[in-house]
């Protein structure tokens, strides 16, 4: 495993292999708040979070890469079949047991900027804001929260073209306000108290994670030697395992920890890329699989499910210890952005035949299991764009997950449609 990025080509051009992100890890413009980092749904919807505490019952939706600066008309139809979930609990087909969706979780990448370099509003945040978040999810009447993916966390010395700093403004708001970049409704700004940060609500934790702009995704700087973000999941983690209120534990993050796909080998190595880091074996990075796996058990607390995105597909992996506890990993990156990926592409872009299912997730350089642990993907879509819908039955004390496709290539009637679904049961923490 290298331990600095490979060296330059005779034209100054890193040479990585053709699917490694080139982003580089960008610093959080703004320190954090201090606290808990935290936000209740009650402070942001009352009404709501109330109806769910009565129920004992939540159903909310989440998905990630939704946005596409040359083709909005996926990312509309996947709002569009989510915003009928709001008042019918039924579209599309589903569990008895959801309810009318209470809001959005994005799980990152809410907006693209263009490639071209001839065009000059494909890097302008406002202009790109308006189309990709707020013109497209105008139907969707719910409120929305949102981590930052490596595509909204890149930087600019130009405000107007820095993406981390508009994820700031209409995510992380110092108060509820209709937001510069929206020009198309009275959908306000969020208060979210930092780019990681605890959301919770009378039956739910949503941990949000901020991965940065890094091949494979990381928590902390690699040229640090703090790792504050880790810390305060350690820290946020024990806190919930204190409380002992027995609400559900998600974790939400952009870059998956654990993936089926031929191509992460290399997308999973966060020793790939420009990134500067520390000479090794300190600058030896480790994957984002093994640092949460040391976040659970320094703090003794495990969640009960992680989401993440970043892959523009769907799948659907169960983690398994030793002991028999399981729990499901969660790829919803397929809210818009097309083509769908395929998870037989290898990084060169060939193509491999995948085993049958369940097959085993590849394992980049660096990423351990433990003996007696395994993770397997269990369920994919590979070819429709959709978007995740989690219900949180407390008093049934359990966990159901359903994956609606909502786009293909050619939009059917039918959609939004059931794709897989799956019952986690918190007693003995078994998936089925």
């Amino acid at each position: 495993m290298p331990s600095q990025p490979p060296s330059a080509t005779g034209d100054g051009t890193p040479s990585f292999p053709p699917c490694v992100e080139h982003g580089v890890w960008t610093p959080i413009p703004v320190a954090p708040p201090g606290g808990a980092q935290r936000l209740t749904f009650k402070d942001i919807d009352p009404d709501e979070s109330r109806a769910v505490k009565q129920r004992g019952v939540l159903s909310f939706h989440a998905l990630g890469c939704s946005g596409d600066f040359k083709d909005h008309t996926p990312g509309l139809q996947v709002a569009k079949a989510m915003a009928s979930q709001i008042s019918d609990s039924r579209a599309g087909g589903g569990s008895s047991e959801a309810v009318e969706s209470s809001f959005l979780f994005h799980l990152g990448d809410v907006a693209y900027k263009g490639e071209g370099p001839s065009d000059p509003e494909g890097k302008d945040q406002s202009l790109i804001y308006n189309s990709q978040f707020y013109a497209q999810y105008r139907s969707y009447s719910r409120n929305i929260f949102a981590i930052a993916g490596n595509h909204d966390g890149k930087s600019s010395g130009h405000k107007k073209k820095s993406a981390i700093d508009h994820f700031l403004q209409n995510f992380c708001d110092s108060q509820r306000k209709v937001s510069p970049d929206n020009q198309t409704d009275k959908r306000l700004t969020m208060i979210q108290p930092y780019p990681y940060w605890l959301f919770e609500t009378s039956v739910a934790y949503v941990i949000g994670l901020y991965t940065n702009d890094i091949n494979g995704g990381q928590l902390d700087d690699p040229m640090g030697t703090d790792n504050p973000q880790y810390r305060w999941l350690v820290k946020t983690l024990k806190s919930i395992k204190e409380a002992a209120d027995g609400k559900v534990v998600f974790v939400a993050l952009h870059y998956p920890p654990y993936s089926g796909a031929a191509n992460f080998t290399e997308r999973g190595d966060p020793n790939l890329g420009p990134t500067p880091r520390r000479p090794a074996p300190a600058g030896v990075l480790q994957p984002l699989g093994n640092i949460l796996q040391q976040a659970f058990h320094e703090s003794g607390q495990y969640p009960d499910v992680v989401m993440s995105a970043h892959a523009h597909h769907y799948q659907r992996i169960t983690y398994t210890y030793a002991n028999g506890w399981q729990i499901p990993y969660l790829i919803a990156g397929s809210g818009g952005h097309a083509p769908v990926e395929k998870l037989s592409e290898t990084c060169t872009g060939d193509t491999v035949t995948l085993p049958g299912l369940p097959f085993d997730a590849v394992l980049p350089p660096g990423l351990a299991l433990p003996k007696g642990d395994s993770a397997k993907v269990v369920a994919y879509n590979e070819k429709e764009l959709g978007f995740l819908r989690l219900t949180v039955d407390i008093n049934q004390k359990r966990v159901l997950g359903e994956f609606f496709a909502a786009y293909d290539e050619s939009p059917r009637a039918a959609l939004p449609a059931l794709s897989d679904s799956f019952t986690l049961h918190l007693q003995k923490h078994t998936i089925d």
